[in-house]
């Protein structure tokens, strides 16, 4: 599974990274390959743009197919059910009913296995790790594809790689998401009376969650902040480009450092360098939002998070939120967290 238009970027990911797997059949948002061995459940896919992965099955028409399936593989074991739809629209251009719809189908499907076979699958769809899974992936007007994997730590708990995130209606932008599922994902704590510096805040999505958090904020950015981020105590904002803000202007202790900006990603690491050096000693950890101009910009990831590396960040990551358009979510530990590990 992946966005909707990541499917190239995907599939060269995959030729680098797994070589010995050849592509297979593929549709928007969903991509296989093909294995000159079993591929087992617990099998782990080093790709970025893969938002979730599974050793397939199968296409199929019915329920009773889906459970034919699942018997196959369950080895008497009750199995985790996750339902989930591929992606019929890019991100941030769904239909205002969508969300609504799909929620409804899935839970549709789910009910109807539980109805044909309750005694199959475990109560609730959060998996823990060890629990073996059943992905039925639905589209619209095609028949549904199944798979199955062994959950592990690092892989979203829910159904296709989501994070569930609730959105105030106050909040200024779709930042506000992005920022809830990197948190998520990383493993980060954010957490009441901690600083936070954030590079191309506005109009203040991610600033929002953060002060929601209980940080106290400081917001980069020559664009407008909005009035319910700005109405914060916790808030300050430097309206100014990053190149333009000298070390005054900031905390003297930063534990979270922000970035999401309209620039090429290495043009946006080398900008942000210099703030990682300086707050080197108090830093717990680093969210970057990489934009990709061109996916051809895809294939410079692994050098984008050597470029983290280098800045002294240890465990660099990168993924593909539900909530990322064109981009892509990088994590690094700084040396506050490193120090805690030690401990």
């Amino acid at each position: 599974m992946c966005q909707l238009g990541a499917e190239a970027a995907l599939k060269r990911e995959v030729a680098r990274e797994h070589p010995e797997l050849r592509s297979a059949f593929a549709r928007p948002g969903l991509v296989t390959w093909k294995s000159g061995a079993p591929i087992a459940a617990d099998f782990a896919l080093r790709a970025v743009f893969a938002r979730a992965h599974a050793a397939a099955l199968g296409s199929v028409k019915s329920v009773d197919e889906v459970l034919a399936l699942a018997a196959a593989v369950a080895h008497g074991r009750r199995m985790r059910l996750h339902v989930f739809s591929r992606d019929a629209h890019k991100v941030g251009e769904e239909p205002r009913d969508h969300d609504a719809l799909v929620a409804g189908e899935e839970a549709a499907m789910r009910a109807a296995l539980f109805a044909a076979d309750r005694a199959r699958f475990l109560e609730g769809e959060l998996a823990a790790p060890g629990d073996p899974v059943l992905d039925v992936i639905l589209a619209r007007g095609e028949p549904h594809f199944v798979g199955h994997h062994v959950h592990a730590r690092g892989r979203s708990p829910h159904a296709g790689g989501r994070w569930p995130v609730t959105v105030p209606p106050e909040s200024p932008s779709r930042a506000f998401r992005k920022l809830e599922e990197a948190i998520a994902w990383s493993g980060a704590t954010p957490s009441r009376g901690q600083v936070a510096v954030e590079i191309g805040s506005a109009p203040g999505g991610a600033s929002h969650a953060l002060l929601l958090r209980g940080l106290t904020v400081t917001g980069i950015d020559p664009g407008e902040m909005a009035e319910v981020v700005l109405a914060s105590p916790h808030f300050r904002h430097v309206k100014m480009p990053l190149a333009e803000v000298t070390p005054e202007l900031l905390p003297k202790r930063v534990d979270w450092l922000l970035m999401d900006v309209h620039l090429a990603p290495q043009v946006a690491l080398h900008a942000v360098r210099g703030l990682v050096s300086a707050f080197r000693h108090s830093l717990r950890g680093v969210f970057f939002t990489l934009k990709l101009n061109d996916w051809s910009m895809a294939d410079k990831i692994p050098s984008f998070l050597s470029r983290m590396t280098e800045m002294g960040l240890v465990d660099v990551r990168a993924t593909q939120l539900p909530g990322n358009r064109q981009e892509i979510f990088a994590s690094g530990a700084g040396a506050r967290s490193r120090a805690a590990y030690k401990k």
